[in-house]
């Protein structure tokens, strides 16, 4: 009978705790994303089109292949190597383990930028011949550059399994001041790093999280977790060489409910 009674606490301890809201403030920090646009693209007051023509003009496309004088393309590789962020979280329990929940992840990341050069292997009638300025802006920027601040702004909802864990003492069953949760869960960026310069606007987006709730006698809950944003939009190839618009954070937070 007792074993009964302590199966059926351990049973609902679990659902009455979080039956409570939750409200969650949080810091973290992490790395960003990074893409590289194709031309046309202005830099550091430098137009740059989409490709240029190295040989001289009154040389037939022939001659210039085979004396390696292809086209030449440049690109503007943006990265945001570091990022910090606050978050606003509140939830709602749904019964058991579950609670559901929406907030805000609001951040900045730094900024580095380079020119990238390639070849199109091309000798293209009718292009523009590479201008000495182009020439001269390119080779002064083909190492990254920190120069400028990107925003991060992602409004979410998700669903979370929160679990607490129990040692069997002579007393019964101890509840742990430790928890173990996961979520998932989607969302909409409202503001992205170089979102406006890779073209990609405000797109949808996806999470991941994962952590630990430290419960304390004599302060709030303490909880740290790891999270990874993603925009679900497929990249432009018409814009976008390359790109790796996702996000991973890890986070400190604050909770001021149970």
């Amino acid at each position: 009978m007792n074993r009964l009674a302590g199966a059926v606490l351990l049973a609902v301890a679990p659902a009455a705790a979080l039956a409570q809201s939750q409200v969650e403030l949080s810091v973290g920090a992490g790395v960003g994303s990074s893409f590289t646009r194709r031309g046309p693209f202005v830099f550091d007051g430098v137009s740059f089109a989409e490709a240029y023509r190295t040989c001289p003009p009154e040389v037939n496309a022939a001659a210039c292949r085979q004396a390696g004088a292809t086209d030449v393309i440049f690109g503007l590789e943006n990265k945001y190597p570091s990022l910090v962020a606050v978050g606003f979280e509140a939830r709602r329990g749904l019964g058991g383990s579950f609670l559901a929940g929406a907030g805000i992840l609001g951040g900045l990341a730094l900024r580095s930028q380079r020119i990238v050069v390639g070849s199109t292997a091309q000798v293209v009638e009718g292009r523009p011949v590479l201008p000495d300025e182009v020439a001269s802006a390119a080779e002064s920027h083909l190492d990254s550059s920190t120069n400028g601040l990107g925003t991060l702004a992602y409004v979410h909802a998700g669903l979370r399994w929160e679990r607490g864990f129990e040692s069997r003492t002579a007393l019964g069953y101890r509840p742990s001041g430790t928890r173990v949760f996961v979520e998932a869960g989607g969302g909409w960026l409202a503001a992205l790093p170089g979102g406006g310069v890779a073209g990609v606007g405000h797109p949808p987006g996806a999470h991941l999280a994962a952590g630990l709730v430290f419960k304390r006698t004599s302060a709030r809950p303490l909880t740290l977790s790891a999270r990874y944003v993603r925009a679900l939009r497929k990249r432009d190839e018409a814009t976008l060489v390359s790109s790796r618009l996702d996000w991973a954070l890890v986070q400190v937070g604050w909770r001021l409910g149970r």
